[in-house]
């Protein structure tokens, strides 16, 4: 079961973003690897998202027993064509546990809001904004051709091009709706906005903040 569901900070969550990937793309020890995953581990929890927490553990683990026990074992063409995926893909993983925490706990009133307190071009903000809106609406889209096809008994190669062309048409008119609906609400006004939602960060958030400045720094210092 999920507990209660809290906000996300936006900003705490573009700073631990910032953070996550300068951390990844240095040398560092294993062991401030897994002190920053334990860190958005504890953040994911603390939101309220057990589920999700535990996708991400036991997602990590396994790539991590798959780089240190299965490749090891492995034939050397196999090790050879996975090291580096695996690698890159450990990598990764702060950065992806940060933009799903955002994704799932962050509404995007709160991220413009964010933005535009952060001052970032609002050309910029525009075009976050409407991407950010585009890709759940073809999720939707997705699941309506599915359903469609489920009750006139599509299968097999049939599905491929009863899914690939009406997605087609329904991109390019959910992209022009989505860009009607953004002028329309006046997004592009250059008069200063206002929002009906203020920010104030959680001590759960700023203390995430505090923890992803000292590793950053730590990884710095500690080579």
């Amino acid at each position: 079961m999920e507990t209660e569901q809290r906000i996300f900070d936006p900003r705490a969550g573009l700073w631990l973003l910032i953070a996550a990937n300068l951390i990844a793309f240095r040398p560092h020890a294993f062991w401030l690897e897994l002190a920053l995953i334990g860190l958005l581990l504890v953040l994911i929890l603390g939101h309220g998202r057990l589920t999700m927490a535990a996708k991400w553990a036991v997602g990590y683990c396994a790539l991590v027993a798959f780089q240190q026990f299965i490749l090891p074992m492995s034939p050397m063409i196999i090790a050879t064509s996975f090291t580096i995926f695996a690698t890159y893909t450990r990598r990764m993983f702060p950065c992806l546990m940060t933009g799903a925490l955002m994704l799932t706990c962050t509404p995007l009133r709160y991220l413009i809001v964010a933005l535009r307190q952060l001052h970032i071009p609002q050309k910029l903000i525009v075009a976050i904004s409407v991407t950010l809106r585009y890709f759940p609406a073809i999720r939707e889209e997705i699941g309506y051709i599915r359903d469609a096809m489920k009750l006139r008994n599509i299968r097999g190669l049939d599905r491929l091009e009863c899914t690939v062309m009406p997605l087609m048409v329904s991109a390019t008119e959910t992209a022009e709706e989505l860009s009607a609906a953004a002028v329309t609400r006046g997004i592009e006004n250059p008069a200063r906005k206002t929002s009906a939602v203020s920010l104030r960060i959680s001590p759960l958030d700023f203390l995430g903040m505090l923890a992803g400045l000292a590793l950053l720094v730590i990884s710095f210092v500690v080579q």
